[in-house]
């Protein structure tokens, strides 16, 4: 606790150079000082002001797919950092190209020029304002909205809470994993007085079934797993499982599970974008043989990570407990003000 308090007064002096970096550099966009770009496509950007753990990923996911079957040439830019997002995003969304690059101006000219796309997402794109867009989604996580009010390093805010101005929409995900309804409700009053006029609508994660890691390997990380190889949430209750998470919202996840009625004995926290290594299997694996915990349950973007990990699933016969891998299949659901949500993101092709 000490320690955490040094650590924190030894970081306000830079918490400080940052917010000053990034305001003048807003304000030096916002006087056309440093030049927006525009190019030929309906853009969407889809981000946070926090770092880390929104659940904006599977917003992006969730808003391309609704777009292409509304026959829409969508491409989704994203930056890269940590490789997660860039395998995870082709395997949740259909028929959605996904573009990697630094530049998200020269990626979505790319996109226009070899994909014809008309829609274009950013993923993470809140900060980058060098790209003009037509849409600003700003994902708000319910259970730790704003972090400790500091930006980094101090704290996890990207901005100061004012650039919220700039968002058409605020999505509150996690809405049903907060204690209080009114923690929600004051959450909504907080976001209204620094945007009045943004739409507000929230969001869960649906838990939907688990599937088997073992099939993800055999076939190349279909994301859509066979039917024999689905296992239905009711069968695995009041049995002992080991959490394994590498994530911005370990917590979220955990109380996910418990909420299904799961038991869990151990959960094994990694940083966020931890890429695992035979050493990290061998450990979990090696406590759940001693524990006598034969599954594993992880979520969808460990299992793109965890699929890297020679052995992963495929322990043979008479080589010890075979450890299974299951991984929970979540889907965004929009639970009010849908029809806000849906209002706005389609008007953008009317304007």
């Amino acid at each position: 606790m000490i320690f955490r308090k040094i650590l924190f007064l030894f970081s306000v002096p830079f918490s400080f150079l940052y917010f000053f970096i990034i305001t003048l550099r807003n304000i030096f966009y916002a006087f056309n000082i440093f030049r927006k770009h525009k190019i030929n496509a309906k853009v969407i950007s889809v981000g946070n002001i926090t770092w880390g753990g929104t659940g904006k990923t599977p917003v992006v996911a969730f808003i391309a797919d609704i777009l292409a079957k509304k026959n829409h040439k969508v491409s989704i830019l994203i930056r890269g950092y940590g490789n997660d997002e860039s395998e995870l995003l082709p395997k949740l969304t259909s028929k959605v190209s996904v573009l990697i690059g630094k530049d998200r101006v020269a990626r979505g000219l790319e996109a226009i020029e070899k994909n014809l796309s008309d829609t274009i997402l950013l993923d993470d794109g809140f900060q980058y304002i060098r790209l003009k867009r037509d849409l600003d989604i700003v994902c708000v996580d319910a259970t730790k909205p704003f972090g400790n009010g500091w930006v980094i390093p101090a704290g996890t805010l990207r901005e100061g809470l004012n650039s919220l101005r700039r968002a058409d929409m605020f999505l509150i995900t996690k809405a049903d994993l907060v204690s209080s309804k009114d923690k929600l409700e004051k959450l909504e009053r907080k976001l209204k007085a620094i945007n009045p006029g943004a739409i507000i609508a929230k969001a869960i994660h649906r838990p939907l079934y688990f599937y088997k890691l073992s099939n993800i390997l055999g076939n190349g990380f279909n994301p859509l797993p066979i039917n024999d190889e689905k296992v239905n949430i009711g069968e695995l209750q009041n049995r002992e499982f080991a959490l394994v998470s590498a994530i911005g919202s370990p917590g979220c996840f955990e109380k996910t599970v418990l909420r299904l009625g799961l038991k869990i004995n151990k959960h094994f926290v990694f940083r966020d974008h931890h890429g695992y290594t035979r050493e990290d299997i061998a450990h979990i694996e090696d406590y759940c043989k001693k524990n006598n915990l034969d599954r594993i349950i992880v979520t969808e973007k460990d299992a793109v990570k965890l699929q890297r990990v020679e052995g992963i699933g495929h322990r043979a016969e008479g080589k010890g407990q075979r450890i299974e891998y299951l991984v929970l299949k979540v889907r965004l659901e929009i639970i009010e003000n849908e029809g806000g949500f849906y209002s706005r993101l389609f008007g953008i092709y009317s304007s």
